[in-house]
């Protein structure tokens, strides 16, 4: 019999004063307003700064925008990604290279399944779980 998986935070920012990271990984969609998920919080307790990036143009298409940390934000960097334009391992390799600690995320923001995010990161990432409606 296997042991049932550990509870996960949630995608709040109560999970992330609970679990802080570096860097911290926010999945946006192209066009789409209002952010949603995890971005969404901390979009909203920063005051609206990825959503202007979202709205210049400044995400881009492919591949990750590096942002530096924030003093209001319970995290490390933070990594904003096109939702859909990265799979679970293009995360993993682009936080190797940052030699910071556990990273953070919402697998399901990404698109993607907490297994095989947990897969993708040996196991050594906060995976959030999105906010029940």
């Amino acid at each position: 019999m296997t042991a049932a998986p550990a509870p996960r935070p949630p995608a709040t920012l109560a999970g992330l004063r609970a679990h802080p990271c570096d860097p911290l990984l926010l999945a946006v969609r192209a066009g789409a307003r209002p952010l949603v998920g995890l971005a969404a919080w901390v979009d909203w307790r920063l005051g609206g700064p990825i959503a202007r990036l979202v709205r210049a143009g400044r995400v881009p298409d492919e591949g990750p925008l590096l942002l530096p940390p924030w003093r209001l934000l319970p995290a490390g960097r933070v990594l904003i990604w096109r939702a859909g334009a990265a799979t679970a391992a293009d995360l993993a390799r682009a936080v190797r290279g940052l030699g910071a600690g556990p990273p953070g995320l919402c697998p399901e923001d990404f698109g993607l399944t907490a297994s095989e995010v947990a897969r993708a990161f040996g196991g050594d990432a906060v995976l959030f779980a999105p906010e029940e409606p």
